[in-house]
């Protein structure tokens, strides 16, 4: 993920969690970047992009609207799920995180149907069986990932990629046309072996569709 070392910046950057938070000052119509200041509405756009493929400001940008907009209270666990999964989009990581906050107990052996209590994993402990791995379980493929692996399984068709609305969509369904074909995105590396058309389905909504060029 270039490099971006997420601990480092969650040590360092105190006064930038504060304000993600609602506990510092917060602008609502630009973000971080001097240079660049996006608006709003574009970033909304990158919270459904896997995180490998934002730059570093990119990044950053998205996560602090989320996070404000979202009113996530600790933003730690999900920049650490971003960081173990980067083909994950911060709209997805946030969606996992919510599902598993709010899953119900199944364990049929309570008569109360409440919440069993969390264990205190002690040093020495003795264990019957260890417990379920959740970093394996968060791993998931992205849209990138079905899509190239659907395109190459059957040379030459088109296959869905993405949809998109609102008032940005027809650029953002443009560009993945243009990162698509020039391989920067890394599913559909290395660049020339995939070709992608957008088109706007109905009024305002487009699709952007992926394939093989001809002998890929």
């Amino acid at each position: 993920m270039d490099g971006i070392d997420w601990d480092e910046w969650i040590r360092s950057d105190a006064d930038n969690i504060n304000q993600l938070r609602g506990m510092g000052r917060a602008d609502n119509t630009t973000l971080e970047d001097p240079m660049a200041r996006p608006k709003n509405s574009d970033i909304r756009e990158w919270w459904h992009t896997p995180i490998r493929d934002l730059t570093a400001s990119q990044r950053k940008q998205a996560l602090a609207l989320y996070i404000r907009e979202e009113r996530v209270a600790d933003p730690q666990p999900l920049m650490r799920l971003l960081s173990d999964n980067p083909n994950l989009s911060i709209a997805k990581g946030g969606e996992m995180l919510a599902t598993m906050a709010a899953r119900p107990d199944t364990d049929d052996g309570g008569a109360t149907g409440e919440p069993a209590a969390p264990v205190r994993w002690e040093p020495g402990m003795l264990v019957d069986e260890l417990p379920e791995d959740l970093h394996r379980a968060r791993v998931v493929i992205s849209d990138a990932q079905k899509t190239a692996s659907a395109a190459r399984e059957h040379p030459g068709q088109w296959v869905v990629y993405s949809v998109h609305t609102g008032q940005h969509a027809r650029r953002v369904a443009l560009d993945k046309c243009r990162r698509v074909a020039g391989g920067r995105v890394q599913a559909f590396t290395p660049a020339g072996v995939f070709t992608a058309r957008a088109i706007e389905v109905e009024p305002g909504k487009y699709v952007v569709f992926a394939r093989t060029r001809d002998g890929a």
